[in-house]
């Protein structure tokens, strides 16, 4: 099997501070236009603490705005698609720990999520089905499924507010027409897969944490 490169986003959070996010939401080459690999995208990484834990989320499939997003199955759950969410524990640029994200059906033919890696599971391998949240030998829970995208932006102000700078052989005479209540990913929906980890097996006693994702697609 060989793996080929389908999309990327990198963040880092400082173990003082709330939440970090990176997004992409569908400007990668290879996601774009009718034959673009969407069940490859990443929109948006997540990393951020609650309750003593870290929390890692990686956002998929996901299409350029305003285009309506595919809520089915058929195309987000692709088991020919890894995802994979780097942890770099010291912020070297190198990662520590990989936790790999597949999807794949049971002999029912019910849609399940598998990890593999996961800081402070109680086992390398964890799964459960899509659409419910799972819970690890160690307690840690994890989630794959349709979720409301939590990106927030006015596509419908940047568009004018480009428009409005004319010509580019003309002095800029441009303004800002973004709404701050105009959100134009608004109920539109998302696929997350989240999932919980032990601050300490994840840091390995480091003061911050950098993280990046990335997405491929078996090739025979």
């Amino acid at each position: 099997m060989q793996r080929k490169q389908a999309g990327i986003a990198v963040i880092w959070l400082a173990l003082v501070s709330g939440a970090a996010l990176a997004a992409d939401h569908a400007d990668a080459p290879g996601t774009k236009g009718d034959h673009g690999d969407h069940a490859a995208d990443i929109t948006d990484v997540f990393i951020f603490r609650a309750a003593g834990k870290l929390v890692g989320a990686i956002n998929i499939t996901g299409a350029p705005v305003p285009q309506t997003r595919v809520d089915g199955p058929t195309g987000r759950f692709d088991p020919q698609v890894i995802f994979t969410y780097h942890i770099d524990s010291n912020c070297d640029g190198k990662p520590d720990t990989d936790v790999n994200v597949r999807f794949g059906l049971n002999s029912l033919g019910k849609i399940g999520v598998q990890l593999e890696n996961l800081p402070g599971a109680g086992a390398t391998l964890v799964s459960g089905p899509v659409e419910t949240v799972n819970t690890t030998p160690s307690g840690l829970k994890f989630f794959a499924g349709l979720k409301d995208d939590p990106f927030f932006f006015d596509f419908v102000g940047f568009t004018a507010t480009e428009a409005s700078f004319g010509a580019e052989d003309q002095p800029p005479t441009g303004q800002l027409l973004f709404d701050n209540k105009r959100d134009s990913f608004g109920a539109r929906n998302i696929t997350a897969i989240v999932f919980e980890m032990d601050q300490a097996a994840a840091t390995k006693g480091s003061s911050k944490i950098c993280v990046f994702a990335t997405s491929g697609r078996l090739m025979q």
